[in-house]
């Protein structure tokens, strides 16, 4: 019987997502041997000067780099991960090694214990402490912050707390593990002794020699209550890291009164903003003038063994899906505030597919990547790129949906992504801008430029949306403008732009979308009726409503909420369309893009049933016509309502109505949803119509002379 197959070992550096950094020697011995399995070297890189430790712990292929002997501090830190990350699609990083300890009643530190960098109100895990200005009087103030580790580390922590509380943590199995199949790092690499372990008072400086055998043993701090087992603690906090060996038991309280730090070393300060990781230190001594060397490979060992046990709840496919951390300073909070919002997407499974293939971040294709998403409007083009962006945020840096319907608008959305860059990436008035609404709108749009143009910035998304208006020549359309100007020149990044004007499809790769399936539109019309429906009595509706998204979710609101049969609103539908024919002869149609004018057909359909339910709910959908589609508010009509007296001679009843009673907006509002009218904006409290529905609205305005208008 043949021996079970083992699939082989990464051959490319792009199947590597997990780099571990040491400073020390030891350190990266300790972490090779965690490792489950060793792979073999891979050809050196051109400018790359690390040297590399290929393995895997668990699902996870973990790349290993050392700092060079002799070259300590965050400095080079800093260049041993730039070379790790120019050559590695390095997703998560951790910094493993030893550190000092800071006791105290609160934190019952002892040696060989684990820290673990962890952020809390003030600072992201890790504080630089010799980094700062002296202020007057000789006070030494601490200046700027670094960054939190990601997300994906974070959530692992609290799982390994959880799994630690409930089944206790691993460390010694892990350990035990190591003696057995290293068993040349036994006796090293092992537990010390108790009677090895001596904190001495602050200000009791060390006497002489490598030992502390002739140091004052009545200076030693009595630490009670006394460890029953040798088993090492694990403690969470912040990390102090400077360029200075810390050895001072005075500086050190001091220092950790102040920023709340239970541990000092010297790296990670030179890692948080450009390899986002989890530090993890072994505690090898009290960072004080009685540190030796004794602990240290133990202390090592113990910060390798949380690192396997923390690799060992990560999900590796939520790995896969995180950006370059090279890039990861670039990255913002996601956020589609704004965007018209709906809980009622259906899939379109191929659509999707073509977007991936194109737009996800790529490590050996960093060239830019550009889709054209074009059809007719209520194709549910916003939609698909809303969840695209949705499902797929967590692997660019920044997501930024950028209003195209006018020139104007455009840029404000340039400005209110412009926002939420990190602070000290762009200049600060450009930051504010959309706040403040001073300064010049242009240097907002070329400072954001510029940031998406930076050569490390490479895993953005821009949604460009709705540019439906695009200039020619001779163009006297006042909203037409050439968005060619507003895309980044940089080889790099992932643009999406929706739009109405197929000719747009030569700025990328073009995907129309077209009438759904017959299945999907089932699917569409059930998702809004809100139950399923008999394929035999839909049939001819959905034969009439000819796969356009925005009609399927029409008709299914209008009869969900009507409770009519399918039957009865045929007959609705056909008397309509002929009603429309007759209009159409002596007005001209809208929505002449639609051959069968089944949007138009359902929008009256559901008009008619509001204007008999809510006479001023359909006024306010008709009012709606001559405002902005995406943003109408109740304070907007309460402004209009309280004008003066004169100019509320001039306004219908219903108007002076609604505005004065919020309780109406709402209720007007919330029916005009409820037949699909009106969508509410993400993350403000104002409602949006559709383009389509807008433009039936405004149509019927202006064919129609009704009430009050």
């Amino acid at each position: 019987m043949a021996p079970p197959s083992h699939p082989p070992p990464p051959q490319t550096y792009k199947d590597y997502a997990v780099g571990v950094i040491c400073a020390l020697a030891i350190e990266k011995a300790a972490v090779e041997a965690m490792l489950d399995k060793l792979h073999p070297p891979l050809k050196t890189i051109q400018g790359d000067e690390n040297s590399y430790t290929l393995g895997e712990i668990g699902k996870h292929n973990v790349v290993v780099a050392c700092l060079p002997t002799g070259v300590m501090g965050n400095n080079s830190a800093a260049t041993v991960a730039k070379d790790m990350l120019r050559s590695f699609p390095i997703k998560i990083g951790l910094m493993v090694g030893v550190g000092g300890g800071v006791w105290s009643r609160k934190v019952d530190m002892r040696l060989g214990d684990v820290v673990v960098s962890q952020p809390d109100g003030t600072h992201g895990g890790v504080v630089q402490w010799d980094f700062g200005k002296m202020e007057k009087g000789g006070v030494f103030k601490r200046t700027g912050s670094l960054n939190k580790p990601p997300r994906v580390l974070l959530n692992a922590l609290q799982d390994i707390k959880i799994q630690h509380m409930t089944e206790g943590d691993k460390l010694a199995e892990h350990l035990l593990t190591m003696a057995t199949n290293r068993p040349r790092m036994a006796q090293t690499f092992g537990y010390q002794g108790a009677e090895h372990d001596q904190l001495f008072e602050a200000t009791y400086d060390h006497e002489r020699g490598d030992t502390c055998d002739e140091c004052d043993q009545d200076r030693v701090v009595e630490r009670l209550p006394a460890r029953t087992d040798s088993a090492p603690r694990i403690h969470y906090g912040n990390i102090a890291s400077g360029n200075e060996v810390m050895k001072h038991g005075v500086t050190r309280d001091r220092i950790a009164s102040e920023e709340g730090v239970i541990c000092f070393e010297m790296e990670a300060a030179g890692l948080m903003d450009s390899f986002p990781c989890l530090v993890i230190r072994g505690i090898c001594d009290y960072a004080d003038s009685h540190k030796n060397k004794r602990w240290q490979p133990y202390a090592a060992a113990t910060a390798a063994a949380f690192a396997k046990e923390l690799l060992g709840v990560i999900n590796k496919q939520e790995v896969d899906e995180l950006g370059p951390a090279k890039s990861a300073r670039y990255r913002t909070v996601f956020s589609l505030e704004g965007v018209p919002s709906t809980d009622k997407f259906v899939d379109r499974p191929l659509d999707m597919k073509t977007l991936e293939g194109v737009l996800l971040p790529q490590s050996q294709n960093m060239r830019q990547k550009k889709v054209v998403l074009y059809g007719l409007g209520g194709m549910g083009k916003t939609q698909l790129a809303v969840e695209f962006a949705r499902r797929h945020h967590r692997q660019f840096t920044s997501v930024f949906w950028l209003d195209g319907r006018s020139e104007d608008r455009l840029k404000q959305s340039i400005a209110n992504a412009a926002s939420r860059v990190p602070e000290g990436q762009i200049a600060e008035m450009s930051r504010l801008y959309s706040r403040s609404g001073s300064g010049d709108g242009d240097a907002v749009v070329r400072d954001m430029t510029n940031w998406l143009n930076e050569s490390d910035n490479t895993d953005w998304l821009l949604i460009f949306d709705n540019i439906d208006r695009e200039r020619q020549q001779d163009d006297a359309d006042p909203d037409a403008y050439n968005v060619r100007r507003y895309l980044p020149g940089a080889d790099h990044g992932s643009i999406l732009i929706t739009t109405r004007l197929a000719r747009l499809e030569q700025l990328g790769v073009p995907l129309s979308l077209s009438k759904v399936s017959e299945t999907q539109a089932r699917a569409i019309f059930q998702e809004w009726y809100g139950t399923d429906v008999d394929p035999i009595k839909s049939a001819e509706l959905l034969q009439l409503l000819d796969g356009l998204p925005l009609a399927l979710a029409q008709a299914g609101t209008y009869i969900s909420e009507t409770g009519i049969d399918f039957v009865k609103y045929v007959d609705f539908y056909k008397q309509q369309w002929r009603d429309l024919m007759e209009l159409q002869d002596r007005r001209g149609a809208p929505l002449h893009d639609y051959g069968d004018r089944s949007i138009w057909t359902t929008w009256t359909i559901s008009f008619k049933a509001i204007q008999k339910t809510n006479e001023a709910a359909a006024n306010l959908l008709l009012l709606w016509a001559y405002l902005d589609n995406r943003d109408l508010w109740y304070r907007l009509l309460a402004a209009a309502g309280e004008r003066s007296a004169v100019a509320a001679e001039h306004l219908s009843k219903w108007l002076q109505d609604i505005p004065s009673n919020e309780l109406k907006f709402t209720d007007a509002v919330q029916l005009l949803r409820n037949y699909s009218m009106v969508e509410s904006i993400q993350g403000l409290s104002s409602y949006a119509t559709h383009p389509v529905v807008h433009n039936a609205v405004y149509f019927l305005m202006l064919s129609l002379a009704h009430n009050g208008f």
